[in-house]
């Protein structure tokens, strides 16, 4: 803890520079995912964060996941290196109760239930939007702990190129194109995605390609557009580190020197948006999501050892899953206090699981909801709603939530909270997995509410917010139940558990070339079968950031990550905490000269202070890493 405050307090030192104080106004975010329908961020009645498309190329994020890690609630884990299995969970939520959408389009396993951050790359993303709490009246299942939704890039203007290069220590490489712009009534954005290094381990490699492309039409009348946008990632990495089962507890030992996971991932979407009169809007969407993975495990060079869960202990295998996606909304105002929707839904999902254990299961699900939002007076916001989902597997779920927000913008206060319920459907692997599933699970139900305050002072140049939340999880699924006969023990609805605590945010424009921020959060949670915390979740989280631009031409910046320990269920242990510093900044060599817009030098260095720890224990995160490039963009 000291190293940090020394080295806060030192670039606090340098950044005090004379500057003025001039008054300083931000805009108000708009957001699509509360609400299904634009809205301005302070109407929403639940949490909002907003990562903006800027913040990807100011800060140089080599993946998704880094940038999420700043916003309060959020808990990411990563099991090693670039490109390993990443997941988040939000206010206590498990990876398998959060929905994760691109463009829209679930990108969940339905097999495994929870979203791989790895396979989404971090290019032309135009921005991330963050709902937290129950969000299933307008979700549907697994947005028990929220919603982050990641909208690619749009074209404007004339055409645009950029390009970027980035070497780093572990052999690592990043390098990144694009091309976006607009011309009258089309306009479309492309973008190519590459990361490939060595890792810290023998067979701990990655190699990952991507490739993005949106394009828009406007047609005749100026209401009515149509997007089609398609995002595809490959992901190749090594697998160091294979379970042995010592004696109590079970430790990860790294000896696995050809193991290997291959990962392919389509996304498709096509949205219709019009407005034909002022009084109703109508939306239409049709999405595929694909992946194929291939886990292969080749025989390794030596016996299974005595403690492993084999033999065998090699287990190859091959998963296609894909998920097709049919929505309509409707949208009917009444003047500006008023907007009513309805939406229908229909989702088909299958699975070919080759390997150790085959199957190939299939399911349908009929989704339809209402929600009503009320605005009055320019202060008062009000939104309810209703969801019933019918599922082929396991029947039918109904979710109801509601939201207020209050703004007294005279005194730059806003009040909000918002209450509901959600379900977590049960996936493949619960339903379908020979020998250990359980085809008569229900979703797992919760229960949530949070209340808050937001607090503008000093021309809007600090910014506070608070909000307590709790969250209630019944029937969830958990293994194992005993059985009396063969396989002896199945999955069941026995689970039962809460999570409670506090968010809060604050930001500040101590210069105009200065600016800080930090939040803090607070979860305690319970597995109440156990009376243990809830697996790796930390009961304390900071983060902070400090963004300073000495000159016109150079930003720097660097970011905070604190986290306290967190409760291991294999061997009932708790894996250590850990405070992780990121450095970095732009320096603008070359503007404006002939067609090149603008030549960029970029770093970032992760872990400055080489931390010494495991975000997943067993699976260590990897020390100082490294990037330097060069960006340029050409128009």
């Amino acid at each position: 803890m000291a190293r940090v405050l020394a080295v806060v307090l030192l670039l606090m030192g340098l950044a005090a520079v004379p500057a003025a104080a001039q008054e300083t106004k931000k805009l108000e975010p708009v957001v699509v995912t509360g609400t299904r329908i634009e809205t301005p961020a302070e109407q929403v009645g639940a949490s909002v964060t907003i990562i903006e498309g800027d913040a990807f190329e100011t800060r140089h994020y080599p993946t998704v996941d880094d940038a999420l890690r700043n916003v309060p609630g959020v808990e990411i884990r990563r099991s090693g290196s670039f490109g390993k299995t990443t997941s988040i969970s939000i206010r206590g939520a498990n990876p398998n109760q959060v929905q994760v959408l691109v463009d829209g389009v679930r990108f969940k396993s339905p097999t495994l239930g929870s979203t791989e951050l790895a396979d989404i790359a971090p290019d032309m993303i135009e921005r991330v939007e963050i709902i937290r709490g129950p969000q299933s009246t307008i979700y549907g299942a697994d947005a028990i702990g929220g919603v982050v939704h990641i909208i690619t890039k749009r074209g404007s203007g004339p055409p645009t190129v950029s390009a970027s290069q980035e070497i780093g220590n572990n052999d690592t490489l990043r390098s990144r194109a694009g091309l976006s712009g607009s011309w009258r009534w089309f306009d479309y954005a492309v973008g190519v995605y590459h990361l490939e290094g060595n890792g810290q381990f023998i067979n701990d490699r990655v190699n990952q390609d991507a490739a993005s492309a949106r394009f828009g039409v406007a047609l005749p009348g100026g209401n009515t557009r149509v997007n089609v946008a398609v995002r595809y990632n490959k992901t190749d990495v090594g697998l160091p580190i294979e379970f042995v089962g010592n004696p109590s507890p079970n430790v990860p030992t790294l000896f696995d020197p050809n193991t290997r996971q291959e990962s392919e991932t389509y996304t498709a979407t096509i949205d219709l948006r019009t407005r034909p009169v002022t009084w109703w809007e109508g939306e239409l969407r049709v999405s595929r999501y694909e992946n194929n993975q291939a886990f292969i495990d080749p025989r390794d060079p030596f016996p299974c050892p005595p403690a492993t869960f084999g033999p065998p202990c090699d287990f190859p295998g091959r998963f296609k899953v894909s998920r097709n996606e049919i929505e309509a909304l409707s949208h009917f105002h009444v003047g500006k206090w008023s907007t009513s929707t309805f939406g229908l839904e229909w989702r088909d999902e299958d699975a070919n699981v080759q390997g150790t254990s085959a199957f190939t299961p299939h399911t349908e699900t009929v989704s339809g909801f209402f929600q009503q939002q009320f605005r009055f007076f320019d202060r008062l916001f009000l939104s309810a709603g209703v969801r019933v989902d019918d599922n082929t597997a396991y029947g039918m779920a109904t979710t109801e939530r509601g939201s207020l927000a209050y703004v007294v913008k005279e005194w730059g206060t806003r009040l909000h909270g918002s209450a509901g319920s959600g379900f977590r459907a049960p996936t493949f692997n619960d339903l379908f997995f020979p020998g250990f599933s359980n085809p008569t699970l229900v979703p797992e139900k919760s229960f949530s509410w949070d209340v808050g305050v937001d607090q503008k002072v000093w021309n809007d140049r600090l910014r506070l917010g608070l909000t307590f939340f709790y969250n209630k999880f019944t029937n969830q699924i958990f293994c194992c139940l005993p059985l009396p006969v063969f396989p002896f023990a199945t999955t069941a609805n026995i689970g039962r558990s809460r999570s409670a605590g506090i968010e809060f945010v604050s930001e500040v424009v101590i210069l105009d070339n200065l600016v800080a921020g930090l939040n803090y959060t607070y979860t305690d949670t319970e597995n109440l079968l156990t009376d243990r915390p809830l697996p790796r979740e930390p009961r304390h989280r900071w983060n902070g950031s400090l963004t300073w631009e000495p000159i016109p031409k150079l930003s720097l910046f660097t970011e905070v990550h604190i986290v306290t320990s967190q409760f291991e269920t294999l061997g009932n242990v708790y894996n250590s905490g850990h405070t992780r510093i990121d450095v970095g900044g732009s320096w603008r060599l070359l503007e404006r000269y002939g067609v090149l817009k603008a030549l960029d030098l970029t770093a970032r260095i992760q872990n400055a202070l080489d931390e010494r720890y495991a975000e997943v224990q067993g699976f260590p995160a990897p020390g100082i890493q490294a990037l330097v490039g060069l960006r340029a963009t050409f128009q």
